[in-house]
């Protein structure tokens, strides 16, 4: 596991916020665009683990700010989601710390330490039930990584 370079692995604004439609970036790699656009406008960190990029986006909304943690596989498809957010709250991404060999942790909003656990294969989850209170994903039963809340 280790902190991606800009030079390996960075983003492009492609639209930009607007009062109807959050802003999205292009995924550039290697100084190449790759055509895949994500939604969020900052591009806070990215992260290789065996062969997937883990990647931390904000929308820069003022006053409710959004965490987005997307994991690509290897050929750049997408392959888990989930957001970190609270309606009228923001978030300030803070203290990204690596601890080998599958977890982060970091700081966004809520007095929190948020755990990042990439795991190796996929694994069960209940939708809208397993993940902490301000995480939200898509409807599905698996899930590539793990969310934990530890409130400080």
């Amino acid at each position: 596991m280790r902190l991606l370079q800009p030079r390996e692995f960075s983003a492009r604004l492609a639209s930009p916020y607007t009062e109807s439609a959050l802003a999205s970036s292009e995924l550039v790699l290697n100084g190449q665009p790759t055509g895949v656009i994500m939604t969020g406008a900052i591009l806070q960190a990215a992260i290789g683990w065996n062969g997937f990029r883990i990647a931390f986006f904000t929308d820069d909304i003022a006053f409710e700010d959004t965490l987005r943690i997307y994991m690509l596989s290897a050929d750049m498809v997408l392959v888990d989601a989930a957001e970190l957010g609270v309606i009228y709250s923001t978030g300030v991404f803070a203290d990204l710390r690596l601890h080998l060999p599958d977890a982060v942790t970091f700081h966004f909003f809520a007095d929190t330490e948020w755990r990042l656990v990439l795991l190796k294969s996929p694994e069960f989850a209940f939708p809208f039930v397993s993940d902490p209170t301000g995480v939200s994903r898509k409807l599905k039963f698996s899930r590539h990584f793990r969310i934990e809340a530890r409130p400080v």
